[in-house]
């Protein structure tokens, strides 16, 4: 240290300048790095900062970070809301797209209100899930749960139901009444002759998709305590002794004592559609012959013929001259008398007399089948011409150019969905649009080419010919809609000739006749090389082999001579080029989807 002496102003100078430096630092200002760091860069005055590392919270809601914290907080629930506002619209248009899109696939009645509509329209995009690759499996529970709150709905005389008329109502007071009761079945239907055509189509509907997942849950119970669903195999109790162990999905069986029938039976919906007045004969007859198939199902084979024998009465009532139905349809056998006159003929009575022979066919009493069948068919091939062709259609040329096709792409965009409008009169006497075969009477050929193949050995020839000429006429008639559908463009295929319900069954026609045919060429190929190994390398006639037909032999050749070896193998050449283009075409994948589809029973 100098002496004092040797102190002078000069020196003081240079060891500290009078002028402060420029990044002055105020020991008052408090930055919230000095708040919340555990370690601060430079020493705190204890008399103006907390020595503390933990700060208490009043520290941080300082004078200079409550603007910053106010700002945060109303910036951070502005973009909250904005972000949630933003999800809702959201969500809302994309149930709205897809109830558009639901409503264009399978239009619902525009009278319905929009709980019934949307209960509606929920059933059915559950019945497509699988279809559509968005589940496993079918809910069905959710489908019933779905349906029976749409006809609640409808049923209610002050919602949707106004003007629905109960039938013979016992103690009614104003309105209300109990109507008719079949015993073991239900609630008789209603009388539903006063509402538009929409509505009992759409009533008609609900009904047949309710009794589709009544078939689904006939073995479906609902445990009471729990609220769940539990399939009966599982259900402890003594009604069943052995049950079976519950999935690892589920939860623990459930006793017997808390659970009951979760859905009603099939029969009350089928015998609800029976018994209402107001539904056309055709919706009868679906009704009657779902039935039937479940009864067929069930083991039950006598009342699924008394209920095709109902349907027949039933397409017998609505003949334009019910009087004349004992002249034209035998009443014991049901086979269509030969002189009877097409003007007294209907489809309905056509399709109820089908189906009973098919019911024959199915339960081996070919006897009965086949004569209706034949009988069927002719009353096909007699009817007279109709002088309004079906094939009439007139071209939209709008649609052939890509400017006009444009158009009407955004056109049905931006259209409202509409009904489908009412289906031909089947009730209406019969007749024929077109000279060439249609897709009934190739159904027909199909049906009585497979009796005629397994009734007896000595007919499976002409078995075969009869499937030949069916499948011939199923692939002619989707040709020529393919080719209509194409010479009109590809935006303007108008639906012209058969409706979609008649395309479908031409190709159902197609599908199954192919592998009928398939089947039967390949059981005699089959069938002739056993013989020939059975006789020793002889080329004897495969019915000389007592193989599947249980035939006793006698019959030398007899088939294999109108079959020879190079029609059989030409045959069988030509089944797989049609099994190539059923592949190609996609047709049992689309038969398949308008199946799990659930489509409307109105086509």
């Amino acid at each position: 240290m100098l002496p004092r002496r040797l102190i002078s102003p000069t020196s003081i100078h240079h060891l500290r300048p009078l002028r402060p430096p420029n990044n002055t630092r105020l020991f008052t200002r408090q930055l919230p790095l000095l708040l919340i760091s555990r370690h601060h860069p430079r020493p705190q005055l204890p008399y103006l900062s907390q020595p503390t590392p933990k700060a208490p919270i009043s520290r941080f809601i300082s004078t200079e970070t409550r603007a910053y914290v106010r700002d945060v907080s109303l910036q951070s629930v502005k973009w909250t809301g904005l972000i949630f506002v933003f999800m809702l619209l959201g969500g809302i248009a994309l149930e709205g797209v897809q109830m558009e899109t639901d409503e264009r696939l399978q239009p619902t009645p525009a009278e319905w209100k929009f709980l019934t509509r949307q209960a509606l329209r929920m059933a059915r995009a559950e019945m497509r899930s699988v279809e559509e690759q968005r589940a496993p499996l079918v809910d069905w529970p959710k489908v019933g749960s779905q349906l029976k709150e749409c006809l609640r709905r409808l049923e209610d005389r002050k919602g949707d139901g106004k003007g629905v008329v109960v039938q013979d109502a016992v103690g009614e007071v104003d309105g209300e009444g109990t109507g008719l009761v079949i015993a073991e079945v239900g609630r008789a239907g209603f009388d539903v002759e006063a509402k538009s055509y929409e509505w009992k189509t759409g009533y008609f509907d609900a009904l047949m998709l309710s009794a589709t997942a009544a078939e689904h849950l006939d073995n479906i119970v609902l445990d009471t305590r729990r609220k769940k669903v539990f399939p009966q195999e599982v259900v402890i109790g003594p009604s069943n002794p052995d049950p079976r162990p519950t999935p690892v999905y589920m939860d623990t069986a459930p006793n017997e004592e808390d659970c009951v029938r979760f859905y009603e039976p099939p029969e009350t919906f089928y015998m609800k559609i029976l018994t209402t007045k107001g539904f056309t004969t055709r919706q009868r007859l679906d009704a009657a012959e779902g039935y039937a198939n479940w009864l067929d199902y069930k083991g039950l084979h006598d009342s699924a013929e008394e209920m095709y024998h109902w349907a027949i009465d039933i397409a017998k009532s609505a003949l334009p001259n019910p009087a004349t139905a004992s002249s034209i349809l035998d009443p014991k056998t049901n086979v269509l008398k030969p002189d009877a006159p097409s003007a007294d003929l209907t489809n309905n009575l056509l399709r109820a007399t089908t189906s009973l022979a098919t019911h024959h066919a199915r339960t081996s009493n070919i006897a009965s089948a086949l004569p209706i069948l034949l009988s069927v068919l002719r009353a096909r091939r007699n009817a007279p011409l109709s002088p309004y062709p079906y094939d009439a259609y007139t071209p939209d040329t709008t649609a052939s150019t890509d400017i006009g096709a444009a158009y009407s792409m955004v056109r049905g965009w931006i259209s409202s969905s509409k009904f489908p409008s009412p289906p031909p009169d089947d009730d209406a006497p019969l007749v024929r649009y077109s000279s060439k075969p249609t897709c009934e009477e190739g159904e027909l050929m199909v049906y009585i080419g497979e009796i005629l193949f397994a009734s007896s050995p000595e007919r499976a020839s002409e078995g075969v010919g009869w499937t030949r000429q069916g499948v011939l006429v199923a692939e002619a008639n989707i040709q020529a809609r393919q080719d209509r559908n194409r010479g009109i463009g590809a935006a303007a295929q108008v639906e012209s000739g058969q409706s979609a319900k008649e395309e479908r069954r031409c190709k159902e026609c197609l599908l199954t006749g192919v592998k009928n045919w398939e089947v039967m060429l390949q059981r005699l190929a089959s069938s002739r090389g056993m013989a020939k190994e059975r006789e020793g390398g002889r080329d004897a006639g495969w019915l000389e082999w007592r193989g599947w037909f249980g035939g006793d032999g006698g019959v030398k050749g007899k088939v294999m001579e109108e079959l020879g070896v190079g029609m059989l193998e030409e045959e069988l050449r030509q089944v797989g080029r049609l099994r190539e283009r059923i592949v190609k075409e996609n047709i049992e994948a689309e038969l398949a989807k308008g199946k799990a589809t659930g489509a409307p029973w109105f086509g």
